[in-house]
């Protein structure tokens, strides 16, 4: 029986969002298949939950269930090394703990990836103590912890008992080459889901004492979510003509989008660790965001970008025309931006973190 369970093709299994689909973990995913990772490792990827989904809950739970027959499935037809597993909050949660438990049921070791930037507001304030136990169980099970930036990995000290296995790995984007010799000077934008958590509406307030100060000023806003709701905003604040609402972009049409801005601005509330930001960091676009979740470990304050406290719509506004006026402090913060993105966001900075953690766990 040893014999043969020694014959069995080895694979590792990574369990997350449809790679094809919107977001920052699909877009993780996909970078990771991109680079050759997967393969390298030889990972089977399992997907439970698509943003593509168009059968609604029925169709979300019917996913979700074959997920869990493919976990069983792929543990008796192979030897699994690891199952690294990417979690954000409140659904994601509740559908990635039960596939913990699974997994080590299996005696699997499980690598938790967590990626949500509302996942302390979730834990805090719309968990009871009995949820919160039950969260802090499901972290302290693992083999592995994976956080996005110091802020999160400050915050698992805080709540868990132990969190020796807990560390950073931040995001890593492929290094953007754009052609950017027509910048549009005064062009702002923000990609991401437009609502309250990005600071959407508090944009385009700043976006409209912008246009008095710096008249060139122009806002593309890229993304899904409230977009009939900012319209509206727009057009309220008489900033129709100069604000762009282009949906979600992707591909080629978002590299023509980067190509041509000025500003990256990201004026969210909460944050995991944004892709977006650093994308901007490697294409040589200055950024304006917030001070929050993982941003500060990418922007260093008037070292690679500006930062403002969320909310404050006055300084947002006043560091976006402080940036469009000023060229030399603007490709001064470009070029520091780009560097600290080579040294510490970049896929050979990245990647050979995540092949020694593999390497790590699978050699116990």
């Amino acid at each position: 029986m040893k014999q043969r369970f020694l014959k069995k093709p080895f694979i590792n299994l990574m369990i997350g969002t449809d790679m094809k689909g919107q977001g920052g973990v699909a877009t993780v995913i996909s970078t990771y298949e991109e680079c050759g990772f997967l393969s390298k490792h030889q990972v089977r990827l399992i997907i439970t939950h698509s943003t593509n989904n168009r059968f609604g809950n029925a169709g979300a739970l019917i996913r979700f269930g074959l997920a869990i027959l493919q976990i069983i499935y792929l543990f008796m037809r192979f030897r699994v090394g690891l199952v690294h597993i990417h979690m954000s909050s409140r659904g994601s949660y509740q559908r990635k703990s039960l596939l913990v438990r699974l997994v080590k049921l299996l005696k699997g070791k499980v690598i938790l990836h967590l990626h949500g930037g509302e996942f302390r507001d979730f834990y805090t304030y719309e968990c009871g103590e009995q949820k919160k136990r039950h969260i802090r169980r499901t972290f302290e099970m693992v083999d592995k912890v994976l956080v996005l930036s110091s802020h999160w990995l400050a915050w698992s000290q805080e709540v868990l008992a132990y969190s020796e296995h807990v560390s950073v790995l931040y995001n890593a984007v492929p290094n953007l080459e754009l052609n950017r010799d027509n910048v549009e000077k005064g062009r702002i934008a923000f990609l991401g889901r437009i609502g309250a958590r990005k600071g959407a509406a508090d944009l385009l307030r700043a976006f409209r004492i912008v246009k008095i100060r710096c008249p060139c000023a122009k806002l593309s806003i890229a993304g899904d979510g409230e977009i009939d709701t900012h319209q509206k905003l727009a057009q309220e604040l008489c900033l129709t003509q100069d604000v762009d609402f282009l949906g979600w972009v992707s591909g080629e049409e978002k590299k023509a989008l980067l190509a041509k801005t000025d500003i990256y601005c990201l004026p969210s509330y909460n944050e995991g660790f944004p892709m977006g930001v650093i994308e901007a960091m490697s294409a040589g676009i200055v950024v304006v965001a917030s001070n929050v979740g993982g941003i500060p470990d990418a922007i260093t304050d008037r070292q690679q970008g500006l930062l403002i406290d969320a909310g404050d719509t006055t300084a947002l506004a006043s560091s976006l025309c402080e940036l469009i006026e000023n060229r030399n402090l603007n490709q001064q913060y470009v070029l520091d931006a780009k560097r600290k993105f080579d040294e510490n966001f970049s896929l050979h900075a990245i990647i050979p973190q995540l092949h020694s953690i593999y390497d790590g766990l699978l050699a116990k």
